[in-house]
């Protein structure tokens, strides 16, 4: 243990002596070292006083007394894991509990990625909400870590569903001293700051350090299906926080799996090892979640298969029920006025939350199977006639000024001009979006975009700059330049109310015949059926890949 002993040292948690605690020789696995490097400092203090070792040990005991009142731990690996050879799994690391190691079954929601439209995905979310609420609040606990695709909304899940939750934070970035280091320095903050606030019970932290140079255990092996001797264990160059929580986990549930991933790897491995319990991953079959071919591959090593029947959830907004009175807005397929006469905002999906809308509400939508989840192009376009209203947003816009954007260019020219952005990770217009006759906006204050260069941008009035665009810029790989100036652009400061845009002075505009009959139910404003249209030459080399 010499290299953790070097480490404590040079990191202020181990005063220099001749006699390093006994008990830091015989660490195992779980261990607290706060107790020892307490006992390691009371052995300092008694050295004469007015020394500088005696100055550094009183001080570091008041803190080790204050960190152990408060329950925290610094751990040596990860507790409580029996036999598992998790050290293999994630090197050999410290774990610091700033509110002690808490207690209960481990379980880990572990996924590939989403992509974008995770609005589309009811069947994820049916499963993630199915198997949360069959949790014991009392025995289990949601494991999660940073950055990972489940951990977004384990947090929001674990507060609808009350089950405690462990999140797992990594640093990757620093040395095991610089950890420890920081981590020193953070609790003496901590301990001159007087907390009245009562700590949330349902949540637990703890905090990975950097691997350390000392290693306890052999590299553990065992016997393939060949009879081939295998190493036991994952590259280490899977992501860190996908290797924790499989390895830390008493019991996985797997949410969708690509075939060969990360995920695909460190399951195989964790099911070969009969150091963890027998039954104790969990796959959700379905060719969008666990395909047919991984599935029957790690249930045949073990892993049980779950398949959970999800009625069919709508990602469009259906139309009300129209009784009574209530007269429907005609539907079209010709523009009734002039090009030049109107100006056109077309609505793209959005991924995330509404512009108006928490990031906690637009999880609950999702978790809870509300129709509202649906964030299409479509859907943004029904919220608009809902709210009668258009949000502005900085976003692309110098100087973050918020604005609403039209184009002058006639609908059908920019729908066959459409091309892809590739910086943006999205089409330059849509075929959904609403037209506004021009002299209407212009008594709301639209104004047309000044084009120019970063020199033009720097003699503009601060009234003028909100409507400021660079004329060209090169794509994300520099290989095209952008000519902006083609897109007409208008902006209006600020959000647009439309509750006064009258029937002669807005029309909205979808892609098909059925979405024009249903949103024509709610709209006070007439619907164009407008024809996609495609120019091959605007087909992007690239695609998008989420």
């Amino acid at each position: 243990m010499v290299e953790l002993a070097r480490a404590l040292i040079a990191s202020g948690w181990l005063v220099p002596s001749h006699a390093w605690p006994s008990a830091l020789t015989s660490l195992k696995p779980g261990d607290d070292l706060l107790p020892m490097l307490a006992e390691a400092a009371q052995r300092v203090a008694s050295l004469p006083e007015h020394t500088k070792p005696h100055r550094n040990a009183t001080a570091l005991i008041r803190l080790l007394n204050w960190s152990q009142q408060n329950g925290e731990a610094l751990t040596f690996g990860w507790p409580s894991s029996d036999d598992r050879p998790l050290e293999h799994w994630l090197g050999p690391r410290l774990l610091w509990w700033p509110r002690g190691v808490p207690e209960g079954r481990r379980v880990a929601w572990i996924s590939s990625r989403l992509g974008r439209a995770i609005d589309e995905r009811p069947d994820w979310f049916a499963v993630l909400r199915s198997a949360t609420a069959k949790l014991d609040p009392q025995r289990d606990l949601l494991l999660t870590a940073s950055g990972t695709t489940v951990d977004r909304f384990l947090e929001r899940a674990a507060i609808l569903f009350g089950v405690r939750r462990l999140q797992v934070h990594l640093d990757e970035r620093r040395t095991l001293v610089d950890w420890l280091t920081r981590l020193r320095r953070q609790l003496w903050r901590n301990s001159l700051v007087q907390d009245s606030e009562e700590p949330d019970v349902t949540r637990s932290d703890v905090f990975v350090s950097p691997p350390g140079e000392w290693a306890l255990l052999p590299v553990p092996h065992s016997t393939s299906g060949d009879g081939q001797s295998a190493e036991v264990g994952p590259s280490s160059d899977l992501p860190l926080s996908d290797r924790v929580l499989i390895a830390a986990a008493d019991q996985v549930f797997a949410l969708q799996v690509r075939p060969n991933g990360n995920l695909h790897q460190l399951l195989r491995a964790r099911l070969l090892n009969a150091a963890w319990p027998t039954a104790s991953v969990w796959l959700a079959l379905g060719d969008a979640l666990v395909p047919s071919e991984v599935a029957t591959e790690l249930q045949s090593l073990g892993a049980v298969g779950w398949w959970l029947f999800v009625e069919h959830v709508s990602n469009v907004l259906a139309p009300p029920q129209v009784a009574g009175t209530l007269e429907t807005c005609p539907t079209m397929t010709d523009i009734p006025w002039p090009n030049g006469d109107y100006f056109v905002h077309w609505t793209r999906r959005q991924d995330g939350p509404w512009p108006d809308q928490s990031e906690a509400d637009f999880i609950d939508d999702l978790l809870l199977r509300q129709e509202a989840g649906s964030h299409s192009a479509f859907a943004a376009l029904s919220r608009i006639v809902q709210q009668r209203r258009l949000i502005a947003s900085a976003a692309g816009i110098r100087g973050e000024a918020t604005v609403v954007s039209f184009s002058a260019k006639p609908l059908r020219e920019l729908t066959k001009q459409r091309t892809f952005r590739a910086h943006r990770g999205r089409w330059d217009c849509e075929t959904y979006g609403l037209c506004l006759r021009r002299e209407w906006l212009q008594a709301r204050g639209a104004k047309p975009v000044i084009y120019g260069d970063d020199h033009h941008w720097s003699t503009l009035t601060k009234s003028d700059r909100p409507f400021f665009q660079l004329n060209t810029t090169r794509s994300r790989r520099g290989a095209k330049m952008i000519d902006w100036s083609q897109e007409a652009e208008w902006r209006v400061l600020n959000d647009l109310d439309l509750s006064e845009a009258g029937r002669e002075d807005a029309m909205l505009f979808v892609p098909t015949e059925d979405e024009a009959r249903q949103i024509a139910a709610v709209s006070p404003w007439p619907v164009l059926v407008l024809a996609t249209f495609q120019n091959p030459l605007a087909t992007p080399a690239t695609r998008l890949h989420c």
